[in-house]
């Protein structure tokens, strides 16, 4: 098996079922991520070598409680400590393994790409009084039907992660063609109750910001939160929505787009 430190931020365990080997894949990153990482499944020994968590391999695994499974998994920690490789504390020694073929697109390239794909505008709400906070996102999108549970991801530096962490509340409010006024506010005003001076704007049960007149305002708990990269990935169990009647609009190419029918085809 292979624990895979990704420098996207991910943690994930190949090869599960393969106890004949087990080292720790590193993609190139610096050093403060790669520390990081290696905290959340262990910690480091050497340059070389890290300490792994019986534990952490079992919840990685996805296969903790198959009979079979657990067998295999106590058959490579036995022969471990009878090498040595096991510590007082049970922690397992892994060999890391610098990972060499990581190509990627540039990211000219990469926006490029991005710039060509059509999405909704939302204003993602939280917070409240003077704490209360908004961004404007274009990565909204479904998770679970049952659970019910949106995403969208926001830059690491942006203003109103810290409140997003501190409320653990958000509500998706999806725009409209009548709200470029908010677009403009949310992208141009300060953060705070400037950028709600415009709008019908409303609270919640939660005291959280609702647009009265969004085409969808969709409440959520935040129950989720990924490091990927440059931005997290939040994820919210939804808790209450309100659908309205209104033209939407998209992102498109750095810009903002109405959305007209396709032409009926000439019979």
């Amino acid at each position: 098996m292979r624990i895979y430190l990704t420098d996207a931020g991910a943690i994930a365990l190949r090869d599960p079922d393969d106890f004949k080997r087990l080292d720790v894949l590193v993609d190139p990153q610096p050093q403060e991520r790669l520390d990081r990482a290696i905290a959340r499944i262990g910690r480091r020994e050497d340059e070389r070598h890290v300490r792994l968590c019986p534990s952490v391999l079992r919840f990685l695994s996805g296969h903790a409680g198959d009979a079979q499974w657990e067998a295999g998994f106590q058959a490579m920690l036995d022969f471990a400590a009878s090498r040595g490789w096991v510590d007082e504390a049970g922690m397992l020694r892994a060999h890391i393994t610098i990972n060499t073929e990581d190509e990627v697109v540039s990211v000219d390239d990469f926006k490029a790409a991005m710039r060509a794909l059509p999405a909704g505008i939302s204003a993602i709400t939280t917070g409240s009084g003077e704490d209360v906070a908004g961004i404007i996102i274009s990565s909204l999108t479904s998770v679970s039907a049952s659970p019910p549970m949106i995403g969208f991801f926001v830059q690491q530096t942006a203003s109103a992660r810290a409140a997003l962490a501190r409320t653990g509340k958000f509500v998706a409010n999806v725009l409209g063609e009548d709200h470029q006024r908010i677009i403009q506010d949310f992208l141009g005003a300060p953060q705070g109750p400037a950028r709600f001076a415009a709008g019908l704007w409303r609270e919640s049960d939660q005291g959280l910001p609702v647009l009265a007149d969004a085409l969808a305002s969709i409440e959520c708990d935040i129950v989720c939160t990924e490091v990927l990269g440059t931005h997290d990935l939040i994820v919210g169990k939804i808790r209450r929505t309100t659908c309205r009647q209104s033209n939407p609009i998209i992102n498109f190419n750095a810009g903002t787009h109405r959305i007209a029918p396709a032409l009926e085809p000439v019979q």
